[in-house]
């Protein structure tokens, strides 16, 4: 009797097209990591305040990191997630006509703003669901309308995800997910579409604008050109998949409207998913449809998380897993050192691109670890801060992103909000988890609701891996749940009056902070 074949196992491939790397990630049916594999990114500063990527760039780190797989089987789905409100301009064919300017881009001046605002309609706010903050596309397209007008006048497509140009690229199809539209400032907010009378008052044509589908809608089949360049065969299912914000609402379940998620990659920020009518934007923080379903996240950002972990890593001439490895030394015994993370300005909960970080409290005795605990502790007080800007007090915060490979943040986190903390098994993938779980039910797939265990084996710098050592979790205050799925970290009672009492110096701090920015300014 012949051996019968085994039954192939069928996968999903995520792209991640993140700001500092492409992430591909390769799950099974049942959302377990096969291989992920990720590229490095590089931004370019052509002048202060500036910050570009070009495309090109964009598209090799995702053929790297996919060859990387070493796919043999095709997988019977690819979606894609990754970085919203970059300005993308395509020419004819599809090719770049500029570096893509990223959402941390400055390059818009405070006039140039208000000259624009005074142009748009007088419910804008009302029509986008959010504040006029400067990081909305729509500002930076008036400056390259302004500023570069011969290459606009060669646009064919703006594209507003770094993910939708890798989609562009794959498919030769040009969308948007809803979540990321309404980065744009664009986008009517209630009805889900491009805005006409915005779209007017910039003098911007409506048909150059990519398709808003949903994000587990079909983009299109990949085409052979770029399949080849991926090391794939053409032909394969690709969907629009989720701005980062939206995907890490799903890879953490909180789309649930009782659990609220907190991302610490390079950028960070704290979301939660509301129905429209309980968000009532516009508000203070940012409102993001949903990538499906009628439901918004109410998500306010910060500009400085990783990045603030990169820098001082870079100025310690220190590893980033020794950086974390020295703070959670510290943890017994806190310095009184204080940390502003506000880098290269600030978003949320105040956007205000003049302000810059501070260390407050330094003393002679401190040495670069009780510096780099301050560093952790101010991504605590900045995630707090956001926090207050939610319509929503939770008992738990899901927290994902690269930073969370210190479980030192997740206790910091907890005692500042008051809240439980749970770290994933894979906080580094869990955005392309969410994509993964997007598509699942419309590809037939049904993964079990809670990451699996076994995605930590091969995940990229494990949730609970720090400082190059395996990290048990089981410390005080820390517990695994969900059969080992994650971490739950909870607050710790002795440490409440002192979280509150820093969290007041930190919100002083910031304020003086801001008044000082103008007189600090190396350019006046």
């Amino acid at each position: 009797m012949a051996a019968q074949k085994p039954v192939p196992t069928r996968t999903v491939l995520i792209i991640d097209v993140g700001t500092s790397s492409v992430k591909a990630v390769l799950f099974d049916e049942a959302g377990h990591t096969l291989r992920s594999a990720d590229a490095p990114v590089v931004t370019q500063v052509p002048q202060p305040g500036w910050a570009e990527q070009d495309p090109v760039t964009w598209w090799k780190a995702t053929a790297d990191a996919v060859r990387g797989l070493a796919i043999d089987d095709s997988p019977i789905a690819i979606a894609l997630t990754g970085s919203m409100q970059n300005v993308i301009l395509l020419g004819r064919e599809g090719t770049s006509l500029r570096p893509a300017l990223l959402y941390s881009d400055a390059r818009v001046t405070t006039a140039e703003i208000e000259a624009l605002k005074a142009q748009l309609p007088g419910d804008f706010e009302a029509r986008i669901g959010n504040r006029a903050e400067p990081a909305l596309c729509l500002f930076r397209l008036d400056w390259l309308l302004n500023h570069e007008i011969d290459t606009m006048g060669k646009v064919e497509r703006v594209l507003f995800g770094a993910k939708d140009a890798m989609i562009h690229r794959m498919t030769g199809r040009a969308v948007v997910d809803p979540t990321c539209a309404t980065t744009t400032g664009l986008l009517n907010l209630a009805e889900r579409h491009w805005d006409a009378a915005i779209l007017g008052a910039i003098g911007l044509s409506p048909a150059i604008l990519p398709d808003i589908l949903d994000a587990d809608a079909l983009a299109g089949p990949l085409l052979p050109e770029p399949a080849s360049a991926l090391g794939l065969k053409p032909g394969i299912p690709v969907y629009v998949g989720a701005g980062d914000g939206g995907a890490t609402a799903w890879g953490t379940e909180s789309e649930r409207h009782d659990r609220p998620h907190a991302y610490l990659g390079t950028t960070g920020w704290i979301a939660a998913t509301m129905p429209y009518s309980v968000a009532k934007p516009p508000r203070d923080a940012y409102t993001l449809a949903a990538p499906v379903g009628t439901d918004v996240i109410v998500i306010s950002p910060f500009l400085a998380a990783g990045l603030a972990i990169d820098w001082f890593a870079n100025v310690t001439g220190r590893p980033v897993g020794a950086l974390y490895a020295s703070a959670e030394a510290q943890d017994a015994n806190p310095p009184g050192a204080l940390f502003l993370p506000y880098l290269i300005g600030e978003r949320a909960p105040f956007s205000d691109r003049a302000v810059r970080g501070a260390f407050f409290g330094l003393d002679r005795d401190h040495a670069p670890e009780a510096l780099a605990y301050a560093v952790l502790e101010g991504l605590a007080h900045a995630i707090r801060d956001n926090l207050d800007a939610l319509p929503i007090r939770p008992a738990t915060i899901a927290l994902a992103g690269g930073v969370a490979g210190s479980l030192t943040v997740a206790h910091l986190i907890a005692d500042v909000t008051g809240a439980r903390v749970t770290v994933p098994s894979a906080s580094r993938i869990v955005t392309a988890y969410g994509a993964f779980r997007i598509i699942a039910p419309i590809i037939g797939l049904m993964p079990k609701s809670v990451m699996p265990e076994s995605v930590a084996a091969a995940e990229i710098g494990s949730a609970t891996k720090v400082g190059g050592r395996k990290k048990k979790a089981g410390g005080k205050g820390e517990k695994r749940a969900n059969g080992g799925d994650e971490t739950v970290v909870e607050p710790r009672p002795e440490r409440a009056k002192r979280a509150a009492r820093r969290f007041a110096a930190y919100r002083e701090a910031a304020g003086h902070a801001r008044a000082l920015a103008a007189a600090l300014d190396p350019a006046l």
